[in-house]
């Protein structure tokens, strides 16, 4: 099974007080400050946010972030040591049955105590027109791939229906379509059977997955053959 430390503890600096369960003083990482290495187990994610295809409209940009411990910030698991978890990128005007390219980078190092509450992409797609208006193109997440290795993912996006003809008409002239008030619902499984949808484009997303010390928790694991 996987066995969990207490908040605060770690084997290499309990002792000295290690808050984040950072590790051993001899080891030290890139950066502005050096770091003691962390006897609890990591999380890698590098890559980048391509870019979204089959949207309606062409000028796109994409706001993003990562989810940890399932929303939950009363018992956290996973501490973020290196890296941005939450962004927007640029916009893109796509040419006619091209894909609107963002190549937003992702470096994100994670440490944690437990692989529950394991890392997953949310996002949000907005158009942009020639009169600076924002309107929402579709919602979208993914989980991480929990074996090391190198994927290409495809997080298919969405937006709530209209439901009466007053909605649809301001959709279609003003792209006032309807937003989620909980934006929470697009990765929660509660109420999410509740909603109707329309399917809107795709976002793309190259990532390789490190990870480092969870054996020694007993988790097993093995690179995908097929990343």
């Amino acid at each position: 099974g996987f066995r969990s430390l207490a908040a605060g503890q770690c084997r290499a600096g309990a002792s000295r007080g290690c808050s984040l369960c950072l590790t051993s003083p001899r080891a030290t990482l890139p950066g502005k400050h050096a770091r003691r290495r962390c006897s609890m187990a990591e999380l890698h994610i590098v890559g980048n946010i391509v870019g979204g295809q089959d949207f309606d409209d062409p000028a796109l940009f994409c706001k993003w972030s990562l989810i940890t411990d399932d929303g939950r910030t009363d018992a956290r698991r996973w501490n973020l040591l290196e890296g941005i978890n939450s962004a927007q990128t640029q916009v893109d005007v796509a040419k006619p049955g091209k894909m609107a390219v963002w190549a937003f980078p992702l470096d994100i190092h994670y440490s944690t105590t437990s692989i529950h509450g394991w890392p997953k992409f949310q996002c949000e797609v907005w158009s942009h027109d020639a009169y600076g208006r924002n309107a929402l193109a579709g919602y979208g997440f993914c989980h991480i791939p929990t074996m090391p290795g190198t994927y290409e993912l495809e997080v298919c996006c969405w937006r709530p229906k209209p439901q009466s003809w007053m909605e649809y008409l301001s959709g279609f002239f003003l792209g006032a379509y309807p937003q989620l008030r909980n934006p929470d619902l697009v990765w929660r499984q509660d109420d999410r059977y509740r909603l109707a949808t329309v399917a809107t484009g795709t976002v793309m997303l190259n990532v390789s997955v490190i990870t480092f010390g969870f054996e020694k928790y007993g988790v097993q694991q093995s690179v995908d053959p097929n990343a």
